[in-house]
């Protein structure tokens, strides 16, 4: 570049300057820009995820008690419809009720469980004795228990020879219903 004039020469250090900054924009400028712009977008990523965390940090309290209430819902109803067929607790409350209402209780036989959508009915045979007040109250304090009990085909005969506390001999079936879970829905409990 010996003898160049002026204005060549800024010609030149114009194009040398344009290639450099073009160099300079490709290789430097144009890949921090866009590591930037990905460190700018993952940083507002986790700043949401936080935000998302302290806002569920915050209800933490709430989900708990919300768990809480549905486990005491659950204990509620696993009394009214529990997951198993509890004969021997069954059994004894009855004996219990027919006992405190003056009744005896000279049959119960569990019979086979029907499956049913999400429970099984499972109908027990009773035959008692008694007089029919004894009975009605019998069946109301039978109403009363925590656990479902239904009662059908109800029959009642006088006796040939009564006496003050056995007036009559009854029989009914009394239903009351198990939870089948999920996992067991295919293979319903049988009777015992």
């Amino acid at each position: 570049m010996g003898r160049l004039g002026f204005g060549a020469q800024i010609t030149v250090f114009a194009i040398l300057g344009a290639i450099l900054y073009g160099i300079f924009y490709m290789w430097f400028y144009s890949p921090m820009q866009i590591e930037i712009e990905e460190k700018t977008t993952t940083r507002r990523n986790l700043q949401a995820e936080v935000e998302n965390a302290k806002t569920t940090a915050a209800r933490l309290p709430e989900f708990r008690r919300e768990v809480e209430r549905k486990e005491a819902t659950l204990q509620a109803l696993s009394r009214i419809l529990p997951s198993q067929k509890e004969v021997d607790d069954l059994l004894r409350k009855v004996q219990q009720l027919a006992a405190e209402s003056s009744l005896d209780v000279l049959r119960f036989k569990p019979e086979a469980t029907r499956p049913q959508d999400f429970y099984a009915e499972w109908p027990i045979t009773l035959d008692l004795d008694g007089s029919y007040h004894n009975l009605a109250y019998f069946f109301d304090r039978l109403s009363r228990l925590s656990r479902i009990v239904n009662v059908t085909n109800l029959n009642i005969d006088s006796k040939a020879d009564p006496t003050v506390s056995s007036t009559i001999s009854a029989s009914c079936t009394a239903t009351t219903y198990v939870f089948i879970e999920s996992a067991s829905a295919g293979a319903a409990p049988t009777g015992q």
